[in-house]
């Protein structure tokens, strides 16, 4: 195993998964002013999180289907959950912690 390579794939998916979340709880707060989400604005918040993936991957020279498998894997496992579950009052910050380190024993 290259562990170079290894360690720089993980750093670049948790930046993708990191920063694919806060755009699109970004495009949804903007959308959710008027406390209605429609079908239109979840599309147009789905297109501009796979835009910043695309985006990721040209700036570091990778290959866009494993970011963008990355950012529509983390959006629905860990993201929608708690972006439609929860209260509406967390912190922008609460969304960057790693999921899955934190365990309660």
């Amino acid at each position: 195993m290259n562990w170079p390579t290894a360690i720089k794939g993980w750093l670049l998916f948790g930046l993708t998964g990191a920063v694919s979340t806060l755009a699109f709880k970004l495009t949804h707060d903007v959308f959710t002013s008027d406390s209605n989400f429609s079908l239109w604005e979840f599309g147009f918040s789905l297109i501009v999180t796979g835009s910043v993936s695309l985006l990721i991957s040209k700036l570091t020279r990778s290959k866009s289907v494993f970011l963008l498998i990355v950012t529509y894997l983390t959006l629905l496992i860990p993201v929608l959950g708690a972006l439609f579950g929860s209260s509406g009052s967390e912190p922008l910050w609460q969304f960057g912690l790693p999921k899955g380190q934190i365990t309660e024993r």
